[in-house]
């Protein structure tokens, strides 16, 4: 296909979806601004595989499923924060600890990092006691946000067993 007539038909193809995709959305996450941001992101990537896209019986069927998927990560991707919130709450409790306490917590985490593949350990340190965003974990990382995100929930999942019992 040209490139104009490529854009014409992906074009054609938004106006036919765009109010379903963004009342779903709308009503699923109850959050405007989040809708539209899932809203843009599904659009791009259906316009990166609209080659493919347009040669289905079911591209709406596609893009629903891309916008689902996307808000399930996002979700995840909260929890997951939420998680790393509480951590830093128990931080802060363990800053009370006595030394012997601090120290024996210290070198738990540390141990249960060491266990870590490289990039889980660098996303978990970055993100905890970085305080980096998503997106300053992937470019120092050299990876996309998501994939940062990822490695960090990843991260997370391995250590927490190893830190469950530990008490500060």
């Amino acid at each position: 296909m040209q490139p104009v007539r490529v854009q014409h038909e992906f074009e054609k193809f938004v106006e036919r979806v765009e109010t379903r995709l963004i009342s779903y959305l709308r009503f699923s996450l109850r959050d405007h601004t989040e809708a539209e941001d899932l809203f843009q992101e599904t659009l791009l990537r259906a316009h990166g595989e609209w080659d493919r896209l347009a040669e289905m019986d079911r591209p709406d069927a596609w893009l629903f499923r891309v916008a689902r998927n996307l808000m399930i990560n996002r979700s995840k991707r909260r929890q997951t924060e939420r998680r790393a919130l509480n951590e830093k709450v128990h931080e802060s409790a363990v800053n009370n600890a006595s030394p012997a306490e601090r120290n024996e917590l210290r070198r738990a985490v540390q141990a249960a990092l060491n266990d870590l593949p490289q990039d889980q350990r660098e996303a978990v340190s970055l993100k905890v006691w970085g305080e980096c965003t998503w997106v300053e974990i992937g470019v120092t990382l050299g990876v996309s946000e998501d994939t940062a995100s990822r490695l960090f929930s990843r991260g997370l999942k391995a250590i927490a067993p190893h830190l469950k019992d530990l008490k500060p």
